[in-house]
């Protein structure tokens, strides 16, 4: 009788375990979603679409294991602020693996949720391309403050929808293979706008992504000729700014 009622509690020890770590192991899985614009999209040097920095951070997490589900095919090529905040509204569709899927319902269930945008936005007003005098734009620092007051309005609805661990990438300076003159003149530019981008993302208890020294001190992130969408390394770098706050903000927990 003694030795079934050991039995009896070594099963249920047992069991008490191996759910406890069915559940354990079911919370840490991550949903990830990758946002925005050719960035989060993957677009290469040469117009191709392919490995972006999402890429690489899901393949961190699935070799780490806790990987549950990943997609950037919400992400477009082009896009404004004003275009992914017209996708929330509307509650724009995907096909992932033969299963509609809302932009909404995504956010819902995302662990993480990577963001990058407003470089659009910011480069339309500058003329990229274009050798020019900063002191030609008499409202260039007005222009950048709509340019982050609309992404304001996208990171409101965004945080309406996930209440779970969003990171924003900031700007980097895209010029510096291309034209130093013209990287010179863009680069208060963009400290303005990384200053007004970090304030917002954090009123939102989002967290904010700083690319910008990175680029700066790494030329190979950037192709010589001018084009300002990165290189493997320029996406890899970029993941790996990500993947170190997820070690720091959820793996660690």
């Amino acid at each position: 009788m003694k030795r079934r009622y050991k039995l009896l509690i070594g099963f249920l020890i047992s069991g008490i375990i191996l759910i406890f770590i069915f559940f354990i192991t079911r919370d840490r899985k991550i949903y990830y979603l990758s946002l925005g614009d050719s960035l989060a999209a993957g677009q290469t040097p040469n117009n191709t679409i392919e490995e972006s920095y999402g890429d690489y951070i899901a393949e961190y997490l699935k070799d780490k294991e806790v990987l549950e589900f990943y997609t950037k095919k919400f992400a477009k090529s082009g896009y404004r602020s004003i275009d992914l905040l017209n996708d929330l509204k509307t509650n724009k569709q995907i096909t992932v693996n033969n299963k509609k899927i809302t932009i909404k319902n995504a956010l819902i269930k995302a662990d993480l949720v990577t963001v990058s945008i407003g470089a659009n936005d910011l480069f339309y007003k500058l003329n990229i391309g274009n050798e020019f005098d900063i002191n030609e734009f008499d409202d260039i620092y007005t222009y950048v403050d709509q340019t982050i007051l609309d992404v304001d309005k996208l990171l409101y609805e965004l945080r309406r929808s996930c209440k779970e661990q969003i990171m924003v990438f900031g700007f980097y300076n895209p010029f510096t293979n291309f034209s130093s003159s013209l990287a010179n003149t863009v680069e208060p530019v963009i400290t303005y706008a990384n200053n007004k981008m970090e304030k917002i993302v954090k009123k939102y208890d989002m967290t904010y992504v700083d690319i910008h020294d990175t680029f700066l001190a790494n030329d190979e992130y950037l192709p010589s000729i001018f084009e300002i969408h990165p290189t493997k390394d320029g996406y890899r770098a970029m993941a790996k700014s990500v993947i170190n706050l997820i070690d720091q903000k959820i793996l660690a927990k």
